[in-house]
């Protein structure tokens, strides 16, 4: 399962250092970045975030500043984030017991880091992955009016013709404007959605049969096959084994 890592710090450079840092322990681990609370905010609600790497002070125009303490904290009060990983990069000493004890973060970082250090922890913390729930909604734009979809209630997406197909279950189609399959597994991001060939997404849990030999995939509910692109047929071997 491709890892996530959203780095929360406000200084570009070290932005840098560190998303260098962890692509070198994994270069298929994709790094989102934020520089205050807002963005990272808006980030972690619509992707799903394994590991967070949080700068404590935020904003160092205000005397006192722990807005990624208080950041942190609403990152705990969500169900989805109550146990993911935290690691604090930060120069104050003061919230160690506090960060450990209160927010449980995995570790602690003090600036100037070690290089060595953050990428110990961000290996460890990578071993824990956030449960990517198949009960969120997504909503798709349709001129201008926004409609909501279940994750669990999509069995297939084709990307075709200047227009997405979203086929759901009880036989009901969405149309919507065009995406790629790259953009939309982006935005849905959900464990249960699969790309197959170059325009076509699956549920696998509507999966009923895979051929690898022929290249197609049955689907629960659905009078069609689904072929499966030369370029995925190796990664859906993996992925059913078959």
């Amino acid at each position: 399962m491709k890892k996530t890592v959203l780095i929360i710090e406000d200084n570009k450079t070290q932005i840098e250092m560190l998303k260098k840092l962890i692509l070198e322990i994994d270069a298929g681990i994709t790094v989102y970045t934020a520089t205050e609370a807002k963005s990272a905010y808006k980030i972690l609600m619509e992707k799903t975030i394994d590991v967070f790497l949080v700068d404590i002070i935020l904003d160092t125009t205000r005397p006192g500043d722990t807005s990624g303490i208080r950041l942190v904290e609403r990152i705990r009060g969500m169900a989805k984030y109550m146990f993911t990983p935290v690691v604090f990069i930060t120069s104050l000493e003061d919230n160690t017991k506090y960060a450990y004890t209160d927010l449980h973060c995995l570790g602690y970082v003090e600036k100037p880091f070690s290089p060595e250090s953050v990428k110990q922890l961000v290996e460890k913390a990578l071993f824990f992955s956030t449960c990517k729930s198949k009960d969120d909604v997504f909503c798709f734009r349709k001129d201008g009016i926004l409609y909501p979809v279940k994750v669990k209630n999509i069995i297939y997406i084709e990307s075709r013709n200047h227009e997405v197909n979203i086929h759901m279950v009880e036989g009901g189609t969405l149309t919507v404007s065009y995406k790629t399959c790259k953009q939309l597994l982006e935005e849905v991001d959900a464990d249960c959605l699969m790309q197959c060939n170059r325009s076509t997404i699956v549920n696998k849990d509507y999966i009923f049969n895979v051929d690898i030999i022929n290249r197609f995939i049955t689907l629960k509910d659905v009078d069609e096959q689904i072929e499966i692109g030369v370029t995925y047929k190796k990664k859906i071997l993996a992925e059913f084994g078959v």
